[in-house]
């Protein structure tokens, strides 16, 4: 028998391997492998958080774009400019919930406050963004889009690492919990067939690791799919359905008895 870790990779090409090597991880192993798997999962993830450029501001404050409405976008593309990152309104409309110049909003609800210099939003007296127009252009108030667009990347680019962490965190949590799920669901499933005489699974420990001889392979194969740029939930899916697939394979090949 090799010794750990390379004992665990060599169970996980052979469904005989993944079956008769069900003995082979102690807790301390078993436990260093469930995470092993998970962290093969939040790599693709990271990366591409790392190469983030912007990221929508909406999706962490729900709601914080409401004000936002047609009539105040179609006022600011008719009366606003920007020139050298500074902001230059001529309208004379006013809203409970945006302000232009020095004038702060007094609603209780989320409030833009457009500066000559820099762009403030708020939720009552709480300052949730602060940033100069340098990011910005003219075209930027033309449109909700642009608008929220622009809003989201100076605000990423202010608070890119913690926003990075915790995406990444998020993700980790994600990944961790279907991969758990996964593993005691199956281990649970496996444990059921001791009351049959048919099948040599004797244990938890057994039926825990052979879970993991079967997860091995799926999730080096969705960490790839990671890596090629796909999302979280395409990561899962795709370790999800090759796990059942090779557990499947495992069952059809060993029928979960030792060879005589």
């Amino acid at each position: 028998m090799l010794p750990y870790p390379f004992s665990y990779f060599s169970s996980l090409v052979k469904p005989q391997k993944m079956f008769a090597n069900r003995h082979a991880l102690t807790l301390w192993q078993r436990f260093f492998t469930t995470i092993f798997l998970i962290a093969l999962l939040v790599i693709p993830s990271s990366l591409q958080t790392v190469q983030l450029t912007s990221y929508p501001l909406d999706q962490f404050i729900d709601g914080i774009y409401d004000p936002l409405t047609e009539q105040v976008m179609a006022d600011l593309a008719s009366h606003s400019q920007l020139d050298n990152g500074r902001l230059t309104y001529t309208g004379t409309a006013t809203y409970s919930d945006i302000t232009f110049g020095q004038k702060i909003p007094q609603s209780i609800g989320f409030t833009y406050q457009f500066n000559t210099e820099q762009l403030t939003i708020r939720k009552g007296e709480t300052t949730l963004v602060e940033t100069p127009y340098q990011g910005f252009e003219t075209s930027s108030f033309q449109s909700k889009e642009s608008l929220t667009a622009a809003i989201s990347q100076a605000w990423y680019q202010q608070n890119r690492l913690p926003i990075s962490l915790t995406i990444t965190l998020i993700s980790a949590l994600l990944l961790g919990s279907n991969l758990l799920f996964i593993i005691l669901g199956a281990t649970f499933f496996l444990y059921l067939t001791k009351k049959s005489k048919l099948f040599h699974l004797q244990s938890v420990k057994e039926c825990y690791n052979l879970s993991l001889n079967c997860l091995g392979l799926p999730t080096i194969i969705a960490c790839f799919v990671g890596l090629f740029g796909q999302t979280v939930t395409t990561v899962m899916t795709v370790q999800n359905i090759l796990f059942v697939l090779v557990l499947l394979w495992v069952f059809f090949t060993t029928k979960f008895r030792d060879r005589a």
